[in-house]
């Protein structure tokens, strides 16, 4: 009972904050340029299949285009620095379930079938880079969606 209730008013305040505060993204990626181009989301976020987590773009990935200019657009120079360096772009997260509980992207995706834009929004239409979630994670939006595909809806489900 004491599970259910902690979890209960944690679900609310997470609810009631709602956003996380905006971060700074180290080049100025624009989603829509690559979306144009006919790159899927699972091109630069290839462990959407097959692990939990989505998964950062890793300076590799961005090098298999981006060995020489494709555009005049200095943030592309960007990336080869990194891969001059050795170094990986310091992507920063801003979609991100709180430690308590599970989300499989595997399990939505592969399994579910869930298009991306259904959680993280029209991403792709993005010509800056996302500094703050386009579609709040939530309780509610798990539930509803998790109710409209008679998908489980027990707490243990999700929650560890």
């Amino acid at each position: 009972m004491i599970r259910v209730l902690s979890l209960l008013v944690a679900g609310l305040l997470l609810d009631a904050c709602n956003q996380a505060p905006a971060v700074v993204q180290p080049i100025q990626f624009s989603h829509k340029a690559h979306v144009d181009k006919g790159l899927p989301c699972d091109g630069c976020h290839q462990s959407v299949e097959k692990a939990a987590f989505a998964g950062m773009p890793s300076t590799e990935t961005c090098m298999m285009c981006h060995q020489s200019a494709i555009t005049d657009n200095p943030e592309e120079e960007k990336v080869r620095q990194y891969a001059e360096k050795s170094m990986q772009i310091p992507w920063q997260r801003i979609y991100e379930v709180p430690g308590h509980v599970y989300f499989s992207h595997r399990r939505h995706v592969t399994l579910g079938r869930i298009d991306c834009v259904r959680c993280h929004g029209d991403v792709g239409a993005s010509a800056a880079p996302l500094t703050v979630a386009a579609l709040p994670i939530s309780m509610d939006r798990c539930m509803d969606c998790h109710a409209q595909h008679g998908a489980a809806s027990d707490c243990d489900a999700c929650h560890r």
